[in-house]
């Protein structure tokens, strides 16, 4: 069975992206087997809640992407584009943060093979790829380096950023160009994309990140295109890269108390003691026969650690995920069955696939046309398709018996009166638990159609129990609500 929180408050799971951080939420608890752990991430602190900065444009690694020759005795490319980005190796794809802008250069070389071109465009564009499907791009944006109404590209002044100065213009080109020409360009990408669901209701959500996860038929693409256009009758050539895509954002920072463990390796304070560092989910009983001799029960609670400065659990990528779970009943027997061996928590990906009719409105604009481009919205609309979720276990966290300084036996004590166990329970067990969030793991985004959560799940197999039973699922990554 499993036992849904009706509404648990969320968590988002954050990508961890710099290494100059305060001192940490960092793993440190009373169990020596972390210690080492603890001291390797003492140094280190979770960021404050603030957006994050790019890169500047001088730590950016370029990359060079190329459309091959068309005559067999040339071996030198005509169609070169050139991007900087974020990314580590220069065989990687682009890689692009929130805020940031898809800069570069279009070269053409057309020394050896003269070509009629009536316009060059660059296009940024975001699509919601479905297999066997429609494709639906969410963002287009487009910038025109050049067009024959300008004249010849050599009485063309390009300023930065792919604007041309129109002062200089000549009659319009009607031959073929003939020798080198490169041309700069800079697009900067949206925060935010404008929607509309099949029954007209609009919004504005976050721009969603780079997603392609195995096994789910609908993954969200980006591109980078140059279109090379040649007029009427002619086959347009195009060079088309993808490229990465990540929003970024810093986690707030936990409780003093929580920090204060971690950096001088004393026992975490349970949320007893430390009521702003922990967010307790409403209890669960779980009631059924104990060694087919007699009827049990037992209240489970799950306290996760968060930050007292937001209402939602943020966590960073390669940061902890501290948890405590106590478990009351008046049969001491059951209790004494639960130990760390039977506790299993785990952190599950769940992508949740929306596919009911949408209208996607698509973001386009011409950074070139004026200091302030307009938005042009252009209306799609695609087939529905079955809706399905996929939810896959990603993570187990290690647990332990919690500290005599972290717990309470007493039924009085403040978590009590929070959690509400039931009545008459006098005997109490309580855990911590402790799971680091993998680097790899995908920040969460909910997106029409298309969303990422992370929960925390836990169930409990007790030894002699007739059945295993998940206790609570709490997600723990989200962003809002997706269109029905």
């Amino acid at each position: 069975m499993l036992l849904h929180n009706p509404m648990p408050p969320h968590i988002h799971i954050l990508p961890r992206f710099s290494s100059k951080r305060s001192p940490s939420t960092g793993p440190t608890t009373a169990s020596a087997r972390l210690t080492s752990r603890t001291t390797s991430r003492s140094a280190q602190s979770t960021p404050s809640a603030s957006p994050s900065r790019p890169s500047s444009p001088s730590s950016r690694v370029e990359q060079c992407f190329h459309l091959p020759a068309t005559s067999s005795s040339s071996s030198t490319p005509w169609l070169s584009l050139r991007v900087k980005s974020n990314a580590s190796l220069s065989k990687a794809h682009p890689l692009y943060f929130d805020r940031d802008s898809v800069e570069g250069n279009v070269c053409l070389n057309l020394t050896e093979t003269p070509m009629s071109v009536v316009a060059i465009v660059v296009i940024v564009r975001g699509q919601l790829l479905s297999v066997g499907g429609d494709q639906a791009p969410f963002l287009e944006l487009s910038q025109t380096l050049w067009s024959a109404s300008m004249g010849h590209p050599s009485t063309v002044t390009a300023a930065a950023g792919g604007a041309s100065d129109h002062s200089q213009r000549t009659s319009p080109f009607t031959g073929k160009l003939s020798g080198n020409y490169s041309w700069p360009f800079s697009i900067a990408l949206p925060g935010h994309v404008f929607i509309t669901d099949s029954q007209g209701h609009s919004a504005t959500v976050p721009l969603p990140p780079t997603f392609a996860p195995k096994g789910v038929p609908s993954f969200i693409d980006y591109k980078i295109q140059v279109l090379v256009q040649k007029g009427p009758l002619k086959v347009d050539s195009t060079l088309t890269t993808s490229f990465v895509y990540l929003p970024r954002a810093r986690a707030p920072r936990s409780s003093h108390l929580l920090e204060s463990a971690y950096q001088n390796h004393h026992a975490i304070m349970g949320p007893d003691h430390d009521p702003d560092g922990w967010d307790t989910v409403p209890s669960r009983t779980l009631t059924g026969t104990l060694f087919n001799a007699r009827r049990a029960s037992m209240a489970c609670t799950l306290s996760i650690s968060r930050s007292p400065n937001s209402s939602k659990r943020i966590y960073a990528r390669d940061c902890p995920i501290h948890l405590y779970l106590t478990f009351d009943s008046h049969d001491s027997h059951f209790l004494d069955l639960v130990s760390p061996s039977t506790i299993k928590l785990f952190l599950v990906q769940q992508i949740h696939r929306r596919t009911n009719q949408h209208q996607l409105h698509t973001l386009q604009m011409n950074p070139s046309s004026s200091a302030s481009p307009q938005h042009h919205l252009t209306h799609r609309i695609y087939k529905p398709e079955p809706d399905a979720d996929y939810n896959e276990p990603v993570m187990q966290a290690t647990c332990w018996r919690a500290s005599s300084s972290s717990s309470s036996s007493s039924r009085h004590h403040s978590m009590s009166e929070r959690s509400g166990p039931p009545p008459g329970l006098s005997q109490r067990r309580c855990f911590e638990a402790e799971m680091i969030v993998r680097k790899d793991l995908k920040p969460s985004f909910t997106f029409p159609m298309l969303s990422l959560q992370v929960s925390n799940s836990n169930f409990f197999p007790t030894p002699g129990y007739y059945v295993w039973r998940t206790l609570h699922m709490v997600p723990i990554a989200h962003n809002g609500g997706w269109l029905d």
